[in-house]
């Protein structure tokens, strides 16, 4: 999920373990609000972007958007495609769009078979990665992370504003990334962390997800010391802008999830009410990641009804 601590986590695997990324003339550049670098392959990204694009969405707008679909459709209209054995097939490309996206597919494939392994970063790979399966030789290992939601929400109101990105907005997006994301990942061998961890102890974080990742997963990674300094140099507290504003009272949900009131700012009443409901929503699930309990029953799990809550382009003033 974006404003998630997958760039600072994608970093810290770069920076300290020397996990590639890619060529820096080939990756989304650092900005004013992330000044340290997203550690994305641009073409991944665009490529993404223009499957999304297909189907009339994009990174903010992903209600009933299929995350299998993307896959399917490369198979169907799409051009080289790279099978399990490693062959590739010419199909009839019958759409400008999937040309684009193919080509940009490809050329991110170029891009990681010049490394024997190599780390791929995009908060939009939650709702596509599905889309790329077909691409792969072999099926990757995946690191899973999170964040609190309501600092999620929080922080793309921050960057983008009230009537771009609402509170109510961000949340939805949580829950709809959050969700999707377990969803393709199933299958997989996946290291599962949160922002909060990384923040907390990174170096011991670190450690421990590279030896997740070399033992259980058998990815080939270095082993030297991870260098306390370099990690200190890279970690900047105060890049963690937004954070959970905490209340006296407190919610009591299931499973003994227990949470901070959140009252909404919104003023229309209806709108703000529903905030709160999502927000409540967010947490129960933000609850179960920390204890581990909805990884334990990803395939029953009872996702909330976050439908009647949602008109994300609606009015929260």
């Amino acid at each position: 999920m974006h404003r998630s601590g997958t760039s600072l986590l994608a970093g810290l695997l770069s920076e300290t373990l020397g996990i590639p990324v890619g060529p820096k003339e080939r990756l989304i550049q650092p900005n004013f609000d992330n000044v340290k670098g997203f550690y994305e392959l641009r073409d991944a990204v665009l490529a993404n972007d223009a499957v999304m694009k297909y189907q009339r969405r994009d990174y903010g707008n992903v209600e009933n958007i299929d995350v299998g679909r993307g896959g399917r459709d490369v198979l169907e209209v799409g051009g080289g495609v790279r099978l399990g054995t490693g062959e590739r097939t010419e199909v009839e490309v019958g759409r400008q769009g999937w040309k684009f996206s193919f080509r940009l597919g490809e050329s991110s494939i170029k891009v990681w078979d010049q490394y024997p392994i190599f780390l791929q970063k995009d908060p939009r790979m939650c709702l596509m990665l599905a889309a790329w399966f077909p691409f792969f030789s072999s099926p990757p290992a995946a690191i899973f992370t999170y964040r609190n939601p309501l600092e999620v929400a929080k922080s793309m109101n921050k960057r983008d504003g009230n009537d771009i990105f609402p509170v109510s907005r961000g949340l939805t997006l949580w829950l709809q990334y959050t969700r999707a994301a377990l969803e393709n990942v199933k299958g997989l061998c996946t290291v599962y962390t949160s922002a909060s961890k990384v923040f907390a102890e990174p170096v011991g974080e670190l450690e421990r997800i590279r030896e997740d990742m070399v033992n259980v997963c058998g990815v080939e990674l270095k082993r030297d010391p991870i260098s306390v300094e370099k990690v200190n140099e890279f970690i900047d507290v105060s890049l963690q802008h937004q954070h959970a504003r905490e209340s006296k009272e407190h919610v009591l949900g299931e499973r003994g999830c227990e949470f901070p009131v959140w009252s909404s700012e919104v003023r229309n009443a209806k709108n703000a009410k529903r905030e709160e409901k999502l927000y409540e929503a967010a947490m129960q699930i933000f609850c179960d990641l920390e204890s581990g309990y909805l990884y334990d029953h990803v395939d029953d799990y009872e996702w909330p009804n976050i439908v009647r809550y949602v008109n994300v382009m609606g009015d929260d003033n």
